[in-house]
């Protein structure tokens, strides 16, 4: 897991401040564990390894911390598999003796960050739907949905909501959106712009995670490799595509036969989804 499998972290860091009053310190193999993108930023309750140069014995037995091993995955099977009798937050918090979490992701932005992403929603339409249509397939490559199929469900919608894509500048942009692609250098800025989405919509994965922060309505396509319960939140719209057949394949790669149900996908069920819920 990438991006979203740390923002996932933060509601056991959370559930530690709020239960003993401790800063959580996230460390790997003895080492504080350093967040190179800033996913933790301006959080009190997490220390920040680029702001404090604290080294893991110092905090080792100081009372006001609490070390979080990230090695230690519950969310996994013994077989290192997507452990999907529940959500990731729930698996996490239950090993450390915190229960009944609530599923919220926490991020904290400056007021830099919050006055440069209102600049770019003052020149956007009062109401508009954040797309991005290329998925993340470092891990694997079944994730994506069909680029063509991105463009019917674009080609349906823009006339009534209008779209915005939301994908990094050497990313294919897709007809009838407002790309802002160029606008948007990371991904904090990213997250906090779809506090102003009508909906966010894209395959399963880090913006999903960020989205929650705001509580955004989200529309989000599930490949076949793994049980939405494992990452989904109350703000999320699933469309899991999958058949009796096959499904929590969870093949990391390519998994060919995940590909073929995602391009025989019928994306009008997605369409539908979206009239429903703007109701037109």
């Amino acid at each position: 897991m990438g991006l979203g499998g740390n923002l996932m972290w933060s509601p056991l860091a959370f559930e530690v401040y709020k239960k003993t009053g401790k800063i959580t310190c996230f460390v790997k193999n003895k080492k504080i564990v350093e967040d190179k993108l800033g996913l933790w930023n301006h959080i009190d309750f997490i220390l920040n390894s680029q702001v404090h140069s604290l080294s893991y014995n110092d905090v080792l037995n100081n009372e006001n911390y609490k070390l979080i091993d990230m090695n230690v995955r519950p969310d996994l099977t013994k077989d290192k598999k997507p452990n999907i009798q529940c959500h990731t937050i729930i698996s996490r918090c239950a090993y450390f003796n915190y229960f009944k979490p609530k599923l919220k992701i926490h991020m904290k932005f400056s007021d830099s960050e919050i006055d440069y992403v209102k600049k770019i929603v003052e020149k956007l339409p009062k109401k508009f739907i954040i797309i991005e249509p290329h998925a993340k397939t470092s891990w694997c490559a079944h994730k994506q949905y069909p680029l063509d199929k991105w463009q019917k469900i674009i080609n349906t919608i823009y006339k009534k909501i209008p779209v915005v894509q939301m994908s990094m500048p050497n990313n294919k942009v897709l007809n009838n959106v407002i790309d802002i692609g160029k606008d948007i250098h990371n991904f904090r800025q990213a997250c906090l712009l779809l506090k102003y989405a009508s909906l966010f919509m894209s395959s399963e994965g880090g913006l999903m995670h960020g989205a929650n922060v705001h509580q955004t309505k989200c529309l989000m396509i599930y490949c076949p490799m793994f049980d939405p319960i494992w990452t989904k939140y109350d703000n999320v719209i699933v469309e899991w595509v999958r058949t009796k057949e096959h499904f929590n394949c969870f093949k990391e790669g390519t998994c060919k036969k995940c590909c073929e149900l995602m391009k025989k996908h019928d994306e009008q069920r997605i369409i539908d989804k979206i009239n429903k819920y703007f109701k037109i």
